[in-house]
Formats: C-alpha cells, structure tokens, sequence
C-alpha cells in the first residue's frame, strides 16, 4: 500500500489543494458554498485549457512564453470577424488555425534554428501582443450582431442547469489529453523526447517533430481558451491574455512537470490549475489587496521549482 502511494506521483499537490480547501472554508465559511465551488472550478477553464498544451511542451523539455499573446491575438482577430458578422463557425475555426499557426512559427524557431525556446517565445509574445493591439485598433471589442450571438460558439459561455458548459469542455480536453499522453505513441514519444532526446534520436524518434507538434498544440488551445473567453464575457478586452502565461506555466510546475522535461500527468495539472484558481478566490474572499495577489503566486511558483529541483536531485543520486 505504501509503495503505491509513493508511486502516485500527484499525491503531494492533491493534499495541498484538499488542505487549502480546508482552510479557506475554515477561515470563510462561504467558500465551500456550491455557487462559490463552481466559480472556484469556472475560473480554472481558461488556465487549464491553455495548460494542456504546456504540459505537451514541458514534458518535451521546451514552454512557450507566447500563450497570454496567442489568447490575445487570436481573440481579437476572432472578435473582429465575429463583428463583422462572418459566419461565426468559420470564424470560430481561422481563430484556432491561427493559433496552430503561431504554435507552428514557434515550434520551428526552437527546433530549426535552435534559438532556447524561452528567448524565441519571448519574442513572439511581445510581437503578437502587438498583433493583438494593431487588430483592435487598442480598443477592446463588444457588442456582437445577434446572429453570432445566438450560434453555437457563444453557447460555450453557457450551463447546462447549474453547470457551465466550458467546465465540460475542460474537462473532455483533460480526459483526451491525459488518454494521449499514457496511452499512444505520441505521448510515450513526448515523454522520451524530454527525458532523454540522444536517446529518443537513436531509436528513431523526430524530436524536432514531436516538439513543433507540442507547439502547435498549445497555440490550438490558447486559441480555444479565448473563444470560450469570448462566448463567456460577450467581449474581448485590449489586455485579453496578459500575464495568462505565468499562471499557464505556474499549473503545469505546480501539477509535478519538471522544467528539464519527461515528467508531468495531465491529473497534476488539473489540480495545478485548481490550486491557482483556488488560491485566487480564497485570497478574494479574504480581502487581500490586488497588488499582493500575483505576487503570492510568484512565490508559490519559486517554491514549487525549488522543490522540483531538490526532488530531481534527489532521484538522480538515487
């Protein structure tokens, strides 16, 4: 029994949220309250979405800094079509092919150029965000035409009774991605890229190819998590996405990926993504001021890479 606890490798992360949870009840009764849950779980859709994709990539040894730009971006080229009143579902799909497309820029600058995937990231977040600015004419973008707000893509921002259709969304995401990363080859050739590359080379893995596939992944659903964003908030704001890539990056660390590649579950992530939402409400409700908020986070993120490091130490001595 306690070698398959050991082995559950999201043990750890799933007591500090049951533990946060505890307290944040104990300490503000209403948190607990369904209405309150549910918002706690509503709030995770869009950092989770967007970190399915980073957990491909930090799995694979690589992250993308361009994801907050990715959902800015594509949200308001989406915006824009949907204003001027393009059928919504081909709009709905040039915003997501447009986040394959940015993921795919991405993916060769890292592989084919060898440019460290943090520099070339770095730069196309700070280029796309000025795409997303350009786009909108710095102003944020509402009031649609009521045939793109009766359609299908603006559903997403509904329930289904008390449940919001995009925790469904998310949740399928999670599922599909977790079956690919344990039960195919693509997850199993993610995992060897990141845990060895010579090694994956020589038994005739294309590195190169599952990392820009990685990429791609993570720019399709940033894309996704902004038209989910679109449909919940009936608008697009000009800072859509800012910041959004530290959150992303903090749930897939926090979930147990290492930085240095090979190891991560789409479960750890989940509750990543949980324990950021979860901190975020909690601090709400406890009337921490807004300045100190991400800063908390910052600190959570440290400490969680610290560990992460102490603990791959640790396995490779022994």
């Amino acid at each position: 029994m306690k070698e398959k606890l050991k082995s559950f490798r999201e043990l750890g992360v799933i007591c500090v949220l049951i533990a946060l949870i505890i307290l944040l009840t104990l300490a503000r009764p209403v948190f607990i309250s369904p209405t309150n849950f549910i918002n706690v779980v509503r709030q995770t859709v869009q950092i989770g979405i967007m970190a399915v994709g980073m957990t491909f990539l930090i799995i694979s040894g690589e992250m993308d800094l361009s994801v907050g730009s990715i959902f800015g971006t594509t949200g308001m080229l989406a915006a824009t079509l949907y204003k001027g009143n393009v059928n919504p579902t081909l709009a709905f799909l040039i915003a997501i092919l447009a986040g394959c497309a940015i993921g795919l820029l991405n993916g060769v600058l890292v592989t084919k150029t060898k440019i460290p995937a943090f520099i070339a990231t770095l730069g196309t977040m700070k280029i796309f965000r000025s795409v997303a600015y350009a786009i909108s004419g710095g102003q944020s973008i509402s009031v649609f035409p009521e045939s793109v707000t009766n359609s299908w893509v603006f559903k997403m921002g509904g329930s289904l009774g008390p449940i919001p259709i995009q925790i469904f969304i998310m949740a399928v995401i999670f599922i599909v991605a977790g079956i690919v990363l344990a039960k195919t080859e693509a997850g199993y050739n993610m995992y060897a890229t990141g845990g060895n590359p010579k090694a994956a080379n020589l038994v005739g893995i294309n590195t190169d190819r599952v990392k820009i596939l990685g990429f791609i992944i993570s720019g399709a659903v940033s894309a996704l998590a902004a038209m989910i964003s679109i449909a919940y908030l009936g608008s697009v704001p000009t800072t859509a996405g800012e910041g959004r890539e530290m959150d992303v990056i903090a749930a897939v660390i926090l979930g147990g990926a290492s930085l240095s590649g090979g190891r991560g579950t789409m479960l750890g992530t989940f509750i990543g993504a949980m324990i950021i939402s979860v901190v975020k409400n909690g601090m709400v409700l406890l009337s921490v001021p807004v300045f100190w908020q991400d800063g908390f986070i910052g600190v959570v993120l440290i400490l969680a890479v610290l560990l992460d490091t102490f603990m791959h130490r640790k396995d490779s001595r022994g």
